[in-house]
């Protein structure tokens, strides 16, 4: 039986176990901080996923809105009311962020970010592998694995050109008036929309629409655990006795010893060290949490690396025919992404940028400014609200500014201390262009956008970034051969977004799965062919065993 163990349980840990557990000669031990919902916010949950007549009390505890923070300029998410998803159990120790930068950018929750995450699924386009050393054909059996395992809302249409469904899907929810509205006056006007590089075309959602009563709770976290998150598929694998889930552990380092791999984490409840050994481990801490163990792990770590990331934007949409005001609406209805409008600059499907479009929620009244908030200008507001549609864009990494860690000495915790700041856009004026192409499709969607009031996110807030790592064809020290190994590591796979080549306009968890999932394909089938290979160590098989320090 070869041992392997997994750091953290967000969506690249799924992918892994997912691969490993189907083989059923591997033992997978899984190690995270496993931050949980406060009991209080869990029970209240519990008794509203069990029958209509909800407590209003309940409500109230689950449903807060996104809080604004002083950390970059779009609010920070709540899951059920609570923060967990961005708690500092000692994950965030170390980490200086400058000029408005993202600090919360490691998750310490079981299931990582995905427990709090918008659910948008769709892969990256051909055309982005056709840059990558791991090509389409390697990955797409990959995509469709993982999607047999997360439930895929969406509907075939243009965006399947660039971005196909791969899975048998479920029709959405019932969309909003305005998302209707829209979806309609994309296909009247089609031909001319594509001619300006812009296709409209409905969310793709890890969403089971079946059983959605449209409460409007899908932001703050469904009641009903309809919208996927890691910690299904894994609480799914420990329930059969797939794997092994210690939880309370900060992992500080990893690294070799001969042929067995090594893992030294730090127990949050004595305080000390653990020290895991087994035959392979698979580093899934998410892009920076991966890259900041891995640089206190590296015998010779550089001083300061760049994130790509796909910078995040807000831009509000106004239109000139009203719908009923959501506020009276009998139902809130699905409040997650309904539209997405996906501007191609260059018609292969590679320079785009994609637009998340939203229905209304209790976040966009509290976003107005406070005196169109005031009971008196109710009349006006409404105005506003049927009309107004918000949009959370992407540009793709490579027109986006990096992200820019440099490497100080170590926290208390055991890792190092680093320093985020925005580093320079790749490609200038993108945004420029976009910007242009939404204006130009204006009078067909009946979208006008409002420029002026376009947001960009802070350095690290879209939580799409990555490449640290990154796989690549010539062997450096800071790049991933096609298993995600270091060159000075043979027996640590890093398989989360810290070894994406790029990161595209595009949603990012659905690739991040597949890659991981590929990754732990492809290290099963050289274990079974063994491979001659170059200055990495020879195979072994052992058990996992702890020695407390």
């Amino acid at each position: 039986m070869t041992t392997n163990l997994v750091l953290g349980s967000g969506p690249a840990a799924a992918g892994v176990a997912l691969r490993l557990a189907a083989a059923g000669d591997q033992e997978v031990t899984l190690l995270d901080l496993g931050g949980r919902l406060e009991a209080q916010h869990a029970a209240a949950v519990s008794r509203l996923g069990a029958g209509p007549d909800w407590d209003p009390a309940d409500l109230d505890l689950v449903s807060t809105q996104p809080v604004a923070t002083d950390r970059g300029r779009l609010p920070q998410k709540r899951s059920y009311g609570s923060d967990y998803p961005f708690r500092d159990l000692g994950q965030l120790e170390g980490i200086r962020a400058l000029a408005g930068g993202n600090r919360s950018v490691v998750s310490s929750a079981y299931g990582g970010f995905s427990t709090v995450w918008g659910a948008q699924v769709m892969p990256f386009s051909k055309a982005t592998f056709a840059r990558w050393p791991i090509g389409w054909a390697d990955v797409e059996a990959h995509y469709r694995a993982v999607l047999r395992e997360v439930p895929l809302a969406a509907e075939h249409d243009d965006l399947a050109e660039h971005f196909p469904l791969l899975a048998e899907a479920a029709p959405l929810p019932p969309l909003a008036p305005r998302s209707l509205q829209v979806l309609a006056r994309a296909e009247r006007h089609r031909a001319g929309l594509r001619r300006r590089g812009v296709t409209v075309g409905r969310a793709r959602l890890a969403l089971r629409p079946r059983g959605c009563t449209s409460c409007g709770l899908c932001l703050t976290g469904c009641p009903y655990g309809l919208v996927y998150s890691a910690a299904q598929t894994i609480d799914r694998l420990a329930a059969a006795g797939a794997l092994r889930h210690h939880r309370g552990l900060l992992v500080h380092r990893v690294g070799q010893d001969g042929a067995t791999a090594t893992v030294v984490a730090r127990h949050l409840g004595s305080g000390r060290d653990v020290v895991f050994r087994a035959d392979r481990v698979f580093v899934a801490c998410g892009g920076l949490g991966t890259t900041r163990l891995v640089l206190g792990s590296m015998a010779r770590p550089p001083r300061q690396l760049d994130l790509a990331e796909s910078v995040q934007f807000a831009v509000p949409f106004l239109s000139r025919v009203p719908v009923p005001d959501p506020r009276r609406a009998p139902v809130p209805g699905f409040s997650l992404n309904q539209f997405n409008v996906l501007v191609d600059l260059d018609g292969t499907g590679y320079d785009t940028s994609q637009i998340h479009c939203y229905p209304y929620n209790p976040a966009v009244l509290a976003a107005l400014p406070r005196p169109l908030r005031h009971r008196l200008a109710d009349p006006l507001t409404g105005q506003l609200l049927r009309r107004l549609t918000v949009g959370l864009g992407y540009l793709p990494s490579w027109a986006s500014p990096t992200v820019r860690v440099s490497r100080g000495g170590r926290s208390e915790q055991g890792l190092p201390e680093i320093t985020l700041a925005a580093g320079p856009a790749q490609v200038e004026g993108m945004f420029a262009q976009v910007a242009r192409r939404l204006v130009t499709a204006a009078p067909a969607l009946d979208l006008w956008p409002v420029l002026a009031a376009t947001e960009q996110a802070a350095a690290g807030k879209s939580y799409h970034f990555g490449s640290a790592f990154p796989h690549a064809a010539d062997a450096s020290p800071t790049t991933t051969d096609r298993l995600g190994r270091l060159p000075e590591w043979d027996r640590v796979h890093l398989v989360d977004g810290s070894v994406l080549p790029s990161v595209p306009s595009t949603t990012f968890t659905l690739t991040v799965m597949a890659n991981a999932h590929r990754i732990a394909e492809e290290v099963l089938r050289r274990e079974r062919v063994p491979a001659p290979r170059v200055s990495r160590g020879a195979s072994s098989a052992g058990a996992a065993a702890e020695v407390v320090g």
